[in-house]
């Protein structure tokens, strides 16, 4: 019996970029469900943008029961070479969902259908590194993938708010 497939998909948080690899969610996972294939598919620098361009590759072809999509730290970042405006955020958002939506695998698991959850950008610690970047913006980003996951009646990982109360707790 093939084990059950879960696709971690998104940038650097995802590909636990300044991190030891066992600290990355997706192998934290690995180690909590050692029967599962976690696949961390995390790029360094990747925005919906091209996730768009290698979800093919990177998603599709492994047929998974389950995508966790966590991109927007980039796509919000004021940065030449990140930003996406929040119109085209949501675009892709879309288009990704509906590509998952559509494929199709052999468990029993979510009547066959792949199931993406959602996973909001955290709030930003650090305006040293990426000064433009604030978290009133994130916010915006965050709350987008809350409502393209009610659209499509996709469970979400509230990352943002969870990580955000905490902050705020301890000031």
């Amino acid at each position: 019996m093939d084990p059950f497939t879960i696709v971690a998909f998104g940038d650097s948080l995802t590909y636990g970029y300044g991190v030891l690899d066992h600290i990355a969610y997706p192998a934290c996972l690995k180690k909590d469900f050692p029967k599962w294939r976690i696949i961390n598919k995390g790029i360094n620098g990747d925005t919906t943008r091209e996730a768009l361009e290698r979800i093919h590759r990177d998603v599709l072809l492994f047929h998974p029961q389950i995508v966790l999509i966590f991109f927007g730290s980039n796509d919000s970042a004021m940065l030449e070479d990140y930003y996406r405006p929040l119109i085209e955020y949501e675009k892709n958002l879309r288009s990704i969902t509906e590509l998952v939506l559509s494929l199709q695998h052999e468990k029993e698991f979510n009547n066959g259908t792949s199931l993406p959850i959602f996973i909001t950008p955290p709030p930003v610690v650090d305006t040293d590194f990426f000064p433009f970047t604030t978290t009133d913006r994130v916010k915006l980003y965050a709350e987008s993938v809350q409502k393209i996951a009610k659209e499509y009646n996709c469970p979400v990982i509230d990352f943002f708010s969870e990580l955000w109360s905490k902050k705020r707790r301890s000031l």
